[in-house]
């Protein structure tokens, strides 16, 4: 399968986790999970995921945000408080972004 990025690059997924069970605090979520060979992030949670979970966000002025989903099977909502990903980073903590960082379209060798 190819997998179309924002910036329009095309990637070729090497294989699929079927029913990975992944628990965002609200129980466990079972997704269908297309895996890259190198990406700058752990997971995506794309148009899919967001649709069929009827996701909003909120966003504030300080850089947070706050995820709303509605589970499919009982309606119930839950939100979630997201975190600024370099906040993982103690150099970018310390630097505002290190060099390891300085640009999301690189992978980090860590993955």
């Amino acid at each position: 399968m190819h997998m179309q990025s924002i910036n329009e690059s095309k990637d070729s997924t090497i294989s699929i986790i079927e029913n990975l069970g992944l628990d965002l605090g609200v129980g466990e979520l079972y997704l269908q999970v297309q895996v890259l060979p190198k990406a700058p992030f752990h997971i995506l949670l794309g148009c899919p995921f967001h649709c069929l979970m009827s996701a909003t966000t909120e966003d504030f002025p300080d850089s947070k945000q706050l995820l709303t989903l509605r589970d499919p099977n009982t309606g119930k909502r839950y939100k979630i408080p997201t975190c600024i990903w370099t906040n993982n980073c103690p150099r970018c903590k310390k630097l505002g972004q290190c060099e390891k960082h300085k640009s999301s379209s690189e992978p980090d060798e860590d993955f």
